[in-house]
């Protein structure tokens, strides 16, 4: 079991930010529907799951803006693996 974090930064073309943030949106839900327990957060998404699943969902999130006509994409990923696993719930114990 592996921790990910996602985030999205969709760069062209937008008008508005309004549109950016539809991107951001179906990027989430992209995410909800992946089965794998998730947490939103202000700046990123963190995802848990094994290994390959975890780096299959960062790469569809990361190509789906593309799917939606986005020019650019940058995406960040971060990936936090111990030995036996961790989890969000472990990782977050003495802060909830």
């Amino acid at each position: 079991m592996v921790i990910g974090d996602i985030a999205v930064m969709p760069l062209r073309p937008y008008g508005s930010e309004e549109e950016m943030y539809k991107i951001v949106d179906a990027c989430i839900d992209l995410i909800k529907d992946s089965g794998l327990k998730y947490e939103i957060s202000a700046n990123n998404t963190t995802v848990e799951g094994e290994l390959d699943e975890v780096f299959e969902l960062a790469k569809a999130v990361h190509q789906l803006p593309f799917e939606l006509n986005c020019e650019r994409v940058i995406t960040i990923f971060r990936v936090d693996q111990k030995k036996g696993g961790i989890t969000i719930d472990e990782k977050l114990k003495n802060h909830k």
